[in-house]
């Protein structure tokens, strides 16, 4: 009975080791799938970011460097070709219709266009701008209408030439009065922080996506684990339980005197092989003695 139990408890002990193996991978793998689903979403969403901005900041480059001067000396005054930020407001919408998940808007808390004026994020953002003028752009995960963004800001600085159309309002371009018929865009001045750019590149659910990549990686794991606990089971009882019981058997009988119970020694070269010999040698030793004494006597 008692051979029983120490076999149950040596077995009983290598399966606990393999559990504790396979919690201890467990506890290691979910936190290290979510790290790493993490990065490689910022990664990816920083690379479209970065195009994103450049895209932007090119569009506003070439209306202000070859569009405006050259409309301006022959006194045409179209906005979508002589704003950038018109011009990055047209063109954003017409991004919008086949890519919905960027965002770029030019927002203000005084602005011509209605549809520019900043709300939850951009106003927040553009606070920050006004409090510390020495702040450039910034990119931080933000949430915009419900959802997470990776976005890029940085502050819109009124210059001399915004001022024809952002200053007095009744030196404005007519045009621009037509379509804009409100006070809301004027009275900027010359150095002030009047809007803020911002480029939004969507997150994706880090967590739901972790969770299930988490799950691919457990049940590989589990699998991996449950294939490993047949083998070791099947070894450890072929290899170490059934040699074990097999000395057991030969030392509870040689104990009631039965010494002509033979070791059977397998050709094997380890510990159990070494403890078998040892035990068979033992016998042999125990027989020479009972002979000695039988021939004294």
């Amino acid at each position: 009975m008692a051979t029983e139990i120490g076999r149950r408890s040596l077995a009983k002990k290598f399966n606990l080791s393999l559990v504790l193996l396979y919690l201890i991978s467990i506890l290691i793998a979910a936190p290290s799938v979510y790290l790493f689903t993490k990065q490689q979403v910022y990664a990816r969403a920083n690379e479209d970011l970065v195009l994103l901005v450049d895209v932007v900041k090119s569009i506003q480059d070439y209306v202000a460097t070859d569009l405006r001067p050259h409309l301006m000396k022959q006194d045409i005054f179209y906005t979508p070709a002589v704003s950038g930020i018109v011009a990055t407001a047209r063109i954003a919408g017409y991004l919008g219709e086949k890519q919905p998940q960027y965002y770029i808007k030019n927002a203000s808390d005084n602005p011509l266009n209605p549809n520019n004026r900043a709300q939850g994020l951009e106003n927040e953002l553009l606070e920050r701008f006004r409090n510390d003028r020495g702040l450039g752009a910034l990119s931080e995960e933000g949430v915009i209408g419900g959802k997470a963004y990776l976005v890029s800001s940085a502050p819109k600085v009124s210059k001399k030439g915004c001022l024809r159309c952002h200053g007095d309002p009744a030196k404005a371009p007519e045009d621009q009065k037509v379509s804009f018929n409100h006070d809301s865009g004027y009275g900027y001045k010359t150095g002030d922080v009047v809007g803020v750019s911002l480029v939004g590149v969507p997150l994706a659910d880090v967590q739901a996506l972790s969770l299930e990549r988490s799950l691919y990686v457990i049940g590989g794991i589990t699998l991996l684990f449950a294939v490993l606990f047949i083998v070791v089971n099947m070894l450890v009882k072929r290899l170490i339980l059934v040699p074990i019981r097999d000395v057991t058997a030969v030392a509870t009988a040689v104990s009631k005197g039965d010494l002509n119970r033979a070791m059977a020694v397998a050709d094997r070269n380890d510990e159990i092989s070494d403890l078998g010999q040892a035990f068979e040698l033992m016998r042999r030793s125990l027989i020479t003695a009972m002979k000695h004494l039988k021939g004294k006597s």
